[in-house]
């Protein structure tokens, strides 16, 4: 017996060292955003079947790491995986998403962050693989919807889960219909004459994938694929660009002559970042508008970093969304453009 217990402290010490590498930081580079714990919880944790996950690999790469391994040495995505990233594979999410497990937000209320998230294995919606890692799920904890996680257009990455919230006043509708956001005042919907075919029909009932507006590489799709700025002048798009074929929006919304706002002539010299959040997902309040106080985060400012805002008398500062769409008026907003838009009571940021 006394043999035995001398035999496996002589293992568990021989193996120490090699254990050292599989339980030291990997996360490096861009994957140290999101990786931040070791090789053997990355992969599952203590686990037969998660070992052979690496041991039992026919893949070059992951045997010659193991091979050429020296007790100790810490590993890094890259010795396993090459250069291959997530973006690469965002293809791969979109169309075979059901062959990836994901997440269910278990939703709070007004632009709050999901409490928890509950396993779907497959993931049945789109959705539920992209949130997966793009919310407080993957990137770790947020603050007002904003991670400290650079994404590629060098803005830091936002709580894709949180603004997609249907208990949110105004969003995309991916998780569900816009008709079942309980807290949007109504109209809940737009109106048919507000969106294009194909997005015309079933409004208020239908939902909406990332895929629709997010290609394979994350860059927009569609025609036009420009937003917050316009390619051509560097500036922010204006309501008088609305012609063109670029703007992003135009995929989906004619613009010009779908409510009385846009239609106003005073409101054309104004970047659409002005009124409407830079990122569209969803926000506390109706209609994707932003205004410019204290619980806006800087991640939805014009700039994307808390700047580029309007001059003090241009800032909306609250909004009510009126019954139809032709019936916006001066007392649906606080704001001084003109001097004559007042609104104590309506919603804010």
């Amino acid at each position: 017996m006394k043999r035995i217990g001398i035999t496996f402290v002589a293992l568990l010490a021989m193996t120490v060292p090699a254990m050292a590498g599989h339980v030291a930081t990997i996360g490096t580079g861009t994957c140290g955003s999101c990786h931040r714990t070791n090789l053997i919880t990355q992969h599952g944790g203590f686990a037969a079947t998660v070992c052979q996950t690496c041991h039992d690999s026919t893949a070059t790469a992951v045997k010659g790491t193991i091979a050429s391994g020296v007790a100790g040495q810490p590993y890094t995505c890259s010795n396993c995986h090459g250069a291959e990233t997530h973006l690469s594979k965002h293809g791969d999410y979109a169309t075979n998403f059901a062959t990836y497990n994901g997440v269910e937000p278990v939703n709070g209320g007004i632009w709050t962050a999901p409490s928890s998230y509950t396993k779907v294995t497959p993931a049945a919606k789109q959705y539920q693989l992209c949130v997966k890692c793009h919310s407080s799920n993957g990137l770790g904890a947020t603050t007002n919807s904003v991670s400290s996680v650079t994404g590629p257009s060098g803005l830091l990455l936002t709580d894709q889960a949180m603004e997609f919230n249907p208990n949110n006043r105004s969003g995309h509708p991916i998780v569900t219909g816009l008709n079942n956001y309980p807290n949007s005042p109504a109209p809940k919907a737009l109106a048919k004459t507000q969106l294009t075919a194909p997005w015309n029909v079933n409004v208020g009932t239908q939902t909406m994938k990332c895929s629709d507006c997010h290609s394979i590489d994350g860059k927009l799709t569609g025609v036009g694929k420009e937003w917050p700025y316009n390619s051509a002048t560097g500036q922010l798009w204006k309501l008088s660009d609305a012609g063109n074929t670029r703007l992003f929006c135009k995929n989906c919304h004619p613009i010009t002559n779908t409510n009385n706002t846009h239609s106003e002539d005073n409101h054309f010299k104004y970047p659409c970042v002005y009124c409407h959040t830079r990122v569209p997902h969803g926000g506390k309040v109706s209609r994707l508008i932003v205004t410019f106080t204290s619980g806006l985060p800087t991640r939805y400012y014009p700039d994307g970093k808390g700047g580029g805002t309007p001059s003090l008398e241009d800032k909306l500062l609250r909004y009510t969304k009126a019954t139809s769409a032709s019936r916006y008026d001066t007392p649906s907003c606080d704001a001084d453009c003109h001097g004559s838009h007042e609104n104590r009571t309506g919603e804010a940021w």
